[in-house]
């Protein structure tokens, strides 16, 4: 016949049991235990395993495209322009020397300062527009790029020039060590645009200046438009020129750094004296597209060719 035990006969009990000292009443069981001797190879293994941290969450980042649209799509798009970019060498009437408004924290734009680049000797010379005919500006463009980390400048020469609607034309120019990608022309009618790309994440900045033909009457305005791409919820910057009192002399720009936390904020400069307009991105990287419009306005058309990614 089996003996029996008394209370607490077999059991295990806790130190501070015996020592009648205040203690918790649940047993802990110790990861590992009783699960035999490992060698040495499985503890080094376990250690490392123990110590190596854990990965940092990746952080995306989205970025806006031009979806290249060439028909209106049922937005209101440009009036009818005179198509007429063409070269010339430089001009230096506009600079921060006499105007240090019109480029900010930028080197002064003097020969010295304007790169070669894949240009050959021809480095000064830039493409620009006449008027778009009989357009607020005269002689307006000089269109460059701008390496921040150098201060130096480069005027890439747009080719060809002057195409029909609905034809875009892609260069690449090499400057300042970099390589930039861009695709220019109408899109539609009265819409021109420019999408820069470069093969880095340096900042940049594109610009354009000249002659304002307004000689100082005009009536200019920074403009914003929310929109929503992607279920990003963003906003448009862009703006008017406009000779007082003139319904035909008007044009429209819109400015969007490519990179999506760049659009946070007003993302061009533009400035003016009685005879002079410049314009330029604020500081970007990645890339920029601008669109310019004649008379209309086409923010509703630019959202459309927006997409993001």
């Amino acid at each position: 016949m089996p003996r029996r035990k008394g209370g607490g006969v077999g059991r295990v009990l806790a130190f501070a049991t015996m020592a009648n000292q205040p203690h918790a009443l649940h047993n802990k069981f110790i990861p590992g235990s009783g699960v035999g001797a490992r060698s040495i190879s499985i503890q080094r293994f376990l250690s490392r395993r123990a110590t190596i941290p854990a990965p940092e969450p990746t952080v995306s980042i989205s970025y806006i495209y031009s979806k290249n649209n060439i028909t209106d799509g049922g937005f209101t798009i440009g009036n009818s322009v005179t198509k007429d970019m063409n070269n010339a060498e430089y001009t230096n009437e506009m600079t921060p020397n006499d105007y240090p408004q019109f480029f900010p924290d930028m080197a002064p734009l003097i020969e010295d300062n304007i790169v070669v680049g894949d240009k050959g000797e021809n480095h000064l010379t830039a493409s620009y527009w006449d008027d778009l005919g009989d357009d607020i500006f005269d002689s307006w463009g000089y269109f460059y790029l701008y390496d921040v980390n150098t201060g130096k400048y480069y005027f890439p020469i747009i080719n060809p020039q002057n195409d029909e609607d609905g034809i875009f034309s892609t260069q690449t120019f090499n400057a300042f060590g970099r390589t930039f990608t861009i695709k220019h022309g109408w899109a539609v009618q009265g819409i021109f645009k420019f999408d820069i790309s470069v093969n880095d994440s340096l900042p940049f900045k594109f610009g354009a200046y000249g002659n304002m033909g307004s000689d100082g009457d005009q009536d200019i305005e920074n403009l914003t438009q929310n929109y929503s791409i992607g279920g990003q919820n963003l906003t448009l910057y862009y703006h008017r020129d406009q000779a007082t009192e003139n319904d035909y002399e008007i044009l429209y720009s819109y400015w969007i750094p490519k990179k999506v936390t760049e659009n946070s904020s007003q993302t061009y400069n533009n400035f003016y004296d009685s005879d002079n307009m410049s314009m330029l991105s604020t500081t970007v990287t990645n890339g920029l597209i601008v669109y310019f419009a004649k008379i209309n306005d086409v923010k509703d058309w630019v959202i459309n060719d927006l997409g993001i990614i």
